[in-house]
């Protein structure tokens, strides 16, 4: 039996114990649930989270392009892409369209000396290999980048068929690029006359003219366009200050036409100076009378083929250069008889000439004889190189303007009257080269 002053002391130390027990249970408690908190987040962590926030590259690829399949909208054929697909032939780039045919792959000289390429957007500042040409060709690039990026634009928002490769024509599809070439080059030259800027356009499209992918039908697109320019530019009394090939000129005391010409140095005979300014009576000239000049060199290619003789402008050494101004319908030699090479204008270059059969020396005329077959003009023609054999051949008149366009001379290059006095007038001895290709 316990005595009361033990049952006391016991009786308190069991109510601490107790107590500090009773104390001690929230805390595991505590415990517990964060441990299963921390199960459950890692849990979570583990096997949820990284499929709700994996990137794009850690999915199943193929469950990703299911994906991206199932909510790309099907596109209807107004909302087909530009992008060619396999077996489809793409709408051609007008940036490479362009220079294709302008040229620009074979690294055209620059003003500065250094073979760089040429976008075709800077035509304009080329200058052609001129000594006496004295200035360059105004540069007007503005309308080239607009008329460049409306085609880039056209391109673009082309739609592209899908042609199976069993019905695909190269050789069709070839020619329509590059007729469509020559149509942006085409528009492009109009814009450029649109701003004033004719001598950029002729440049443009002489450039576009010895590209050798072009049909027949093409070039002569381009002649008539070009000719078209040059009636403005060098066949009329307007002188276009941009046009290095021109120049306005007031008369001076003493002057004369021919004084004129050859004190200028042009190149030319006097009496394109008459014709260019519509000079009546070239001894009627007034003092202080302002006049236009035109600088030469000119050239001529005589294409056999088409029987035409095709009149160009620049340095002689660079044919690459030469700027178109005019063709000519010629008639050539029997039996193929205009050989083929390269000439230079002689010094035998005359009006009114007189003429000896050289297949009958008996048959012979005067001068201004109206019966005279090789009518009332002659240039000779010095062959050059390996066509230094060929002797005796020249370009001159007729009078039987139905041999134009056949073959019927004795080899020399003939020309209708009134086409023998422009060419005649603008060729010049010892400089002017005339190239026969067949």
């Amino acid at each position: 039996m316990s005595l009361p002053s033990q049952s006391s002391r016991n009786a308190t130390r069991s109510s601490q114990v107790h107590y500090r027990r009773s104390r001690k249970n929230p805390l595991g408690r505590l415990i517990a649930a964060v441990a299963i908190l921390a199960l459950v987040f890692g849990l979570w962590y583990l096997f949820i989270r990284p499929n709700a926030s994996a990137t794009p590259d850690e999915t199943n690829p193929g469950e990703q392009i299911a994906n991206n399949t199932a909510n790309t909208p099907q596109l209807g054929n107004e909302d087909r892409p530009t992008r060619a697909l396999p077996g489809s032939t793409p709408a051609p780039d007008p940036n490479a369209e362009v220079d294709r045919l302008i040229g620009n792959n074979t690294n055209p000289r620059n003003n500065s000396g250094n073979n760089t390429p040429t976008q075709p957007v800077e035509i304009t500042n080329r200058t052609p290999s001129n000594s006496n040409s004295g200035s360059n060709t105004p540069a007007n690039t503005d309308i080239l980048d607009a008329a460049t990026k409306q085609a880039n634009n056209t391109a673009t928002t082309t739609q592209t068929n899908t042609v199976p490769d069993s019905a695909r024509q190269p050789q069709v599809e070839d020619r329509n690029t590059t007729l469509r070439g020559v149509q942006i080059q085409l528009d492009t030259a109009r814009r450029l006359v649109a701003q004033n800027d004719r001598v950029g356009a002729r440049a443009l499209l002489s450039r576009t003219l010895i590209n050798a992918n072009l049909s027949a039908a093409e070039r002569q697109l381009l002649r008539d366009e070009l000719t078209t320019l040059n009636n403005q530019l060098v066949f009329s009394p307007t002188v276009d200050p941009n046009d290095p090939m021109c120049e306005s000129y007031k008369i001076q005391s003493g002057d004369s036409l021919s004084r004129i010409a050859a004190r200028r140095e042009l190149a030319t005979h006097w009496k394109f100076i008459q014709r260019i300014n519509r000079i009546s009576d070239p001894a009627k000239i007034q003092l202080g009378q302002n006049i236009k000049l035109v600088r030469g060199p000119f050239h001529a290619i005589v294409d056999k083929s088409d029987h035409r003789i095709d009149i160009y402008h620049g340095a002689p050494a660079d044919p690459a250069s030469w700027l178109y101004i005019r063709s000519f319908d010629v008639g050539l030699g029997e039996s193929d008889g205009t050989p083929v090479g390269e000439f230079v204008v002689s010094a035998n270059k005359l009006e009114n000439p007189g003429w000896v059969n050289p297949r009958n020396a008996r048959e012979q005329y005067a001068p201004n004889d109206p019966n005279n077959p090789i009518g009332e003009y002659w240039i000779g023609l010095t062959g050059v190189g390996d066509s230094a054999a060929h002797t005796s051949y020249g370009i001159h008149g007729t009078i039987d303007p139905d041999s134009i366009g056949s073959d019927q001379s004795m080899g020399c290059v003939r020309l209708a009257n009134g086409d023998i006095d422009i060419v005649y007038e603008m060729l010049a001895e010892h400089i002017s080269r005339v190239l026969i290709v067949p």
